[in-house]
C-alpha cells in the first residue's frame, strides 16, 4: 500500500456544478483568467471571434461568452454555484464590436442588484474553465451552456436536444459496459497524475467525503463518474490496492484511489487536457501516490 498524502482536506464542501447544468486559441492568444468577463463598472466591451465553433461572442479580453438555456425569459437563473463557475458579463451597457449591432444588446437586474449584459435577450456568461482567449470549454456543458453567434443563435443547442446526442453526453457514454476500466499515468505540468484508458485527466471532488459520492444529478453531466464492475487494468506505477469500488446511489459502481471516487471533466476535450483542474476550488487531479493537486 501507498502513503498517500492530501494537499488539503477534502471536507465540509459543496458540489460546484450541480445547479449549471460545463477551441483553440490562436497562437498569438495570451493566456488569461475570467475574473469576471468584464469588471467595469460602466460599459462592456462585446466582440465576435473566431474559435473553433466559428465566429462567436467574447468579451474585451477575447473570452469566450456563452447562454444559459434555463435563462428563456430573458432573466438570469445563475447564482450561488453556478455563478462562481459562470461569471456574468456586467456592465450597464454594451459596447458593440465589428459585425454587431448595438440594438441587440440590452442589460438585466440580477438578484444583488448588479447589471448584467444580455443579447438578443439571452444573458451572457464567461466560463471559469477557460483559461485564454479563444478557449471553448464551456461548449454543451450538461447540455444547457452554448456559444452564441452574431445572430443571436445558441451554436450546437439544437443537436444536443436530439436524444442521440443526449445519449452521447450521458454519464453512462463513459462508463465501461463490462469489466474494469483501464487507468494509467501522464506526465505533464501538475506532475503524474493518473488518467483513463483514452489518456483523459481523472479528477477527485472534494465534497465526497467518507469516500461517498456527492456528484448527483446536473454533476453528473460535467463530471462523469468513471464506473466499472471488475477490477481496472493498471499502468506502470499503479498498485492494485490501492484502487477500490463503491456503489453509488443510482446503483452503478464507481471506481476510487485511495477511497476518493473519480470522475472525468466533460470540458477536457482531448487527452492531456485538464479544464477542470481547480474549478471552483473544488476538483483537482490526482498523482499515482495518491496527492490531490492544489
Amino acid at each position: 500500500m501507498h502513503t498517500r498524502s492530501l494537499a488539503v482536506p477534502f471536507l465540509g464542501l459543496a458540489v460546484l456544478l450541480a445547479a449549471c447544468g460545463s477551441g483553440a486559441a490562436s497562437p498569438s492568444a495570451a493566456p488569461a483568467t475570467v475574473a469576471p468577463a468584464s469588471a467595469s463598472a460602466a460599459g462592456a466591451a462585446v466582440a465576435l471571434a473566431d474559435t473553433s465553433l466559428g465566429r462567436v461572442l467574447v468579451s474585451d479580453k477575447g473570452m469566450t461568452l456563452y447562454a444559459f438555456k434555463p435563462d428563456n425569459a430573458g432573466d438570469s437563473t445563475c447564482y450561488d454555484k453556478c455563478e462562481a463557475s459562470w461569471p456574468p458579463l456586467k456592465g450597464t451597457a454594451a459596447t458593440a464590436g465589428d459585425g454587431l449591432t448595438a440594438g441587440d444588446f440590452g442589460t438585466t437586474t440580477r438578484k444583488d442588484g448588479s447589471t448584467q449584459i444580455t443579447f438578443k435577450k439571452w444573458p451572457l456568461y464567461a466560463f471559469a474553465g477557460d483559461k485564454a482567449a479563444g478557449d471553448v470549454g464551456g461548449q454543451g456543458l450538461g447540455g444547457k451552456w452554448f456559444v452564441v453567434d452574431a445572430t443571436g443563435t445558441m451554436v450546437g443547442a439544437d443537436a444536443a436536444a436530439s436524444p442521440a446526442a443526449s445519449q452521447a453526453a450521458s454519464p453512462a457514454a463513459s462508463q465501461a459496459a463490462a469489466g474494469g476500466p483501464a487507468i494509467d499515468v501522464a506526465t505533464n505540468k501538475l506532475g503524474k497524475i493518473i488518467v483513463d484508458g483514452k489518456g483523459m485527466t481523472l479528477y477527485a471532488f472534494a465534497a465526497d467525503a467518507n469516500g461517498t459520492s456527492a456528484c448527483t444529478g446536473d454533476c453528473l453531466s460535467n463530471w462523469p463518474a468513471l464506473i466499472g464492475g471488475a477490477a481496472p487494468t493498471l499502468g506502470t506505477g499503479l498498485s492494485a490496492e490501492d484502487f477500490k469500488t463503491i456503489t453509488r446511489d443510482d446503483g452503478a459502481t464507481q471506481v476510487t484511489f485511495y477511497g476518493m471516487p473519480l470522475y472525468t471533466f466533460a470540458g477536457d476535450k482531448a487527452s492531456g487536457d485538464t479544464n477542470g483542474q481547480g474549478l471552483g476550488g473544488k476538483w483537482h487531479v490526482i498523482t499515482s501516490d495518491g496527492t490531490v493537486v492544489k
